[in-house]
């Protein structure tokens, strides 16, 4: 899923990575001792030699595209980050690969999921406006997606929204 060939893609435990958490307590990942120089690329986490999630980050936070896999090395879940945080889509796979839900998340907080339940696309969890205006103009345009359409949603690497830097 990510690109094995990227320029700087270490496992998590890696010597050449260093840790400070952010806010959350989640890590922000640097090249260097003094935490100075914040890490751009990808980070893989390996349990008894299988890979067990990759994700890509810029600026040391994970921003970007998140794979989780099963012990078999099936892809169990995909999901776009910004600032160390679900922001975005998330996608729940079964074990032969199909999508079972297909999930508009924002900060961790699951905003609308959608299931192909018998042929048809229901949503399982609808978004009630709790963030009302504060609520950004990606997720929002993400709400507007058709059920088929959130259901179909492709992933983009590169996708501007999912860029994020402590200022």
């Amino acid at each position: 899923m990510i690109d094995k060939n990227a320029e700087l893609r270490l496992e998590d435990t890696d010597d050449r990575l260093y840790t400070k958490n952010d806010s959350n307590g989640f890590a922000v990942y640097f090249l260097d001792k003094e935490c100075k120089e914040p890490f751009t690329g990808e980070i893989y986490v390996k349990f008894k030699d299988a890979i067990e999630s990759e994700a890509q980050y810029k600026n040391g936070y994970k921003n970007g595209i998140e794979y989780i896999y099963d012990s078999d090395g099936n892809l169990e879940q995909a999901n776009e980050n910004k600032g160390n945080v679900m922001y975005g889509v998330s996608k729940e796979y079964d074990e032969d690969g199909n999508i079972v839900n297909a999930s508009i998340v924002f900060n961790n907080e699951y905003l609308k999921s959608i299931e192909l339940i018998d042929g048809t696309f229901q949503e399982t969890t609808s978004y009630q406006d709790k963030f009302g205006e504060f609520l950004p103009d990606y997720i929002r345009e993400l709400l507007s997606l058709s059920k088929e359409e959130l259901f179909n949603y492709e992933f983009k690497p590169d996708n501007p929204h999912l860029n994020y830097s402590k200022k």
